[in-house]
């Protein structure tokens, strides 16, 4: 960059000062965005104002500022402020003032006035001004340079060499670093982008800043420590430390705490010292701690006792008032137990005299409410009793005589029954059971459509719906947007009061004190609870022991272990193999034939015979009860009764019943 010379230095008068060299290091340096007012040909300037920034370096106390006569400055803090319109001069000289230890370090700027004059021959584009700075950390200030760069006004930052690093260790923004910190500044100045400033035009460093020491922790530390008396207790004799982060002290000893304790006395006594290092910890000395002093003592309980006595000396004294006229109270006593001595107390009258009688009332007056009916508003044609016609209800208060006045004028009529109230809204639909022909398998979205064909509209919780036709029928009911099969299953205890009508119920145990089986199908064994007998799905009956009974309760048949006593069996004969008054033994729990029963009755008379399974040529009767008779226990067959005839098809359905139609 070359000197300035000739014509150009009165350019250069409205610029920052290019060079800038202080021996002691200590300087002010100054900046605005611009220095210079634009003045059109009607002599408005812009900007409308310049604020120009007052930066110490290594300079300690106030900025005073000041600017040459015809102008005015508004002052605020390190920034001073020219405006257009209070500068009436073309040129005004800011200056910025700093008195340290009686020597003065000033700097000054340059603001002026370019006017806009005649168009002319095309100038010399604009001077552009800058300043680059580099920093640099190092024990002592560096005698290096940070080289040649190139400095980019648009960017008021070095562009050239790329990055943050600059030559001689130098760079761009403050390093980080512990040693003190040194900068560099180069004025840069150009009518074009850019400007190339030489190693040589850095000013000398100036220390900008250093580390300092480690500041100091201060902390103010107390202990506590109760006794039984109001004598101190000694203070800690050890060294202790305390640790600034957690405020925790520890090597306490005498019975001294860094917390109030809750027990130990009823005198809480506390001292202090102060901690103050510039490490974490700092150790506490004995002598370090101030005189215990005595910061509270528990209260003492007491009590107030209250008597009551008949005269003002205390006599009668009682613990309750009722026909007393003296009240005794004794304050701040050691003890919750009264003391029944007079003396102790204080008296004062609780029940004065008998007042003087009030002036006699006036007689009181009885007044009536009288009350009648009718049918018009203005009571027209009113009754006493109200009618299911009545409308109106008319009332006369405060009356003297208590004969009701018959005259509607005297009462007040107002309505005794509202109008007709607005309908209320439709209540849901109750439940129905409907049933559709022409269905082969079950469909959710049949059963709602069957609904809706019936009229019922969408489906509620408990409506049953059956979809059927020649082989197939399923009922469903609803509840809760779901279809469910017609069917109940418990999980628990279910107690019933009256009676359970079910076509079909599988158990996996049952039992009843009473029982009305009528037709029971059984798949596996009945048996009683202690295995004395027990009947099979094949009809094979294992007994213990036996017993049959006649008309009147005689036995005719008794059999046991040791088989059945043939004397008790009434006109048949032992077997020709039988010694007389012997039995015979039958297996009941096997199957018995004319083989191995080992008796066959031709002729008999039996008044009460149980029989499993009979094979009978031909049978007469003139009564019978039959049970049930029937050719198979599911599909197709035919079921007779005692007074019923059922016949069902191939798929269980019962398609004709003759006889009692309930069952």
């Amino acid at each position: 960059m070359s000197a300035i010379v000739g014509e150009r230095d009165r350019l250069l008068q409205a610029t920052a000062e290019r060079f800038s060299t202080v021996a002691d290091g200590k300087a002010i340096l100054m900046a605005a965005s611009t220095p210079v007012f634009r003045v059109n040909s009607a002599g408005e300037g812009a900007p409308g104002s310049i604020a120009i920034t007052a930066k110490p370096v290594n300079v300690v106390g106030d900025i005073v500022f000041s600017v040459s006569s015809g102008t005015t400055l508004r002052v605020n803090g390190n920034v001073a402020t020219v405006d257009f319109a209070s500068m009436t001069t073309d040129t005004a000289l800011v200056q910025a003032r700093i008195s340290e230890f009686g020597v003065d370090y000033i700097a000054n700027y340059m603001v002026s006035k370019v006017f806009d004059g005649a168009a002319g021959e095309t100038g010399l584009a604009g001077l552009n001004t800058g300043q680059a700075f580099a920093y640099k950390r190092a024990a002592a200030a560096p005698g290096d340079s940070p080289g040649d760069i190139i400095f980019t006004f648009a960017t008021a930052a070095i562009t050239t060499p790329a990055g943050n690093d600059l030559a001689n260790g130098w760079s761009k923004n403050i390093p980080a670093g512990t040693a003190p910190l040194y900068v560099r500044v180069a004025a840069a100045s150009s009518r074009n982008a850019t400007d190339g400033i030489a190693a040589g035009e850095w000013t000398a460093p100036v220390q900008l800043a250093q580390n300092g020491a480690d500041g100091l922790n201060v902390a103010s530390v107390r202990i506590y420590q109760r006794g039984p008396s109001s004598i101190a207790p000694a203070l800690p004799s050890a060294t202790c430390t305390f640790t600034f982060a957690t405020g925790e002290l520890a090597g306490l000893n005498n019975g001294w705490s860094s917390q109030v304790p809750a027990n130990g006395g009823a005198y809480l006594f506390t001292s202090g010292a102060t901690a103050a290092s510039r490490t974490a910890v700092d150790d506490i000395a004995p002598g370090e701690w101030a005189s215990a002093a005595r910061l509270a003592a528990d209260g003492e309980t007491t009590y107030t006792w209250v008597k009551y006595a008949a005269s003002a000396a205390g006599g009668g004294l009682s613990d309750a008032p009722a026909g007393m006229s003296y009240i005794g109270l004794a304050y701040n006593k050691p003890t919750p137990e009264e003391s029944n001595n007079p003396g102790d107390y204080s008296w004062s009258l609780i029940k004065g005299a008998d007042g003087v009688s009030g002036t006699p009332g006036a007689d009181g007056k009885s007044t009536y409410t009288w009350i009648k009916y009718a049918d018009a508003a203005d009571g027209t044609g009113m009754y006493d009793v109200p009618r299911d016609s009545t409308l109106y209800l008319g009332l006369a208060v405060n009356k003297t005589s208590l004969a009701a006045s018959s005259n509607k004028a005297d009462y007040a009529w107002s309505k005794f029954r509202g109008g007709q109230g607005v309908p209320g809204a439709s209540g849901q639909r109750g439940t129905v059971t409907i049933t559709a022909p022409g269905y082969s398998a079950w469909s959710d979205a049949s059963a709602v459509y069957e609904l809706g064909r019936a009229g019922y509209g969408a489906p509620i919780n408990r409506d049953v719906v059956t979809l059927y036709d020649a082989t197939h029928a399923v009922t469903k009911f609803f509840v809760d947007n779901t279809w469910l099969d017609l069917g109940t299953v418990l999980n628990g205890n279910l107690l019933v009061e009256g009676t359970v009508a079910a076509k079909a119920l599988n158990v996996t145990s049952l039992e009843a004190v009473n029982t009305k089986t009528g037709r029971l199908l059984v798949t596996g064994t009945i048996s009683d609870a202690a295995g004395n007998w027990s009947v099979n799905a094949a009809g094979q009956a294992v007994m213990k022991a036996v017993t049959i009974y006649g008309a009147n309760d005689s036995v005719i048949l008794a059999a046991g272990a040791s088989g059945i006593d043939y004397s008790k069996v009434i006109g048949a004969k032992p077997p020709a193999n039988a010694t007389a008054g012997a039995t015979f033994g039958v297996n009941i729990g096997g199957q018995m034939s004319r083989a191995n029963i080992g008796t066959y009755i031709q002729g008999a008379a039996i008044d009460l015979a149980l029989i499993n399974t009979a094979s009978i040529n031909s049978l007469s009767a003139m009564s019978a009860v039959i049970g049930t008779l029937r050719n198979a226990t599911w599909g197709a067959r035919t079921e007779i009764w005692d007074n019923v005839i059922k016949v069902y098809d191939s798929n269980n359905m019962l398609r004709v019943q003759i006889g009692d139609l309930t069952r």
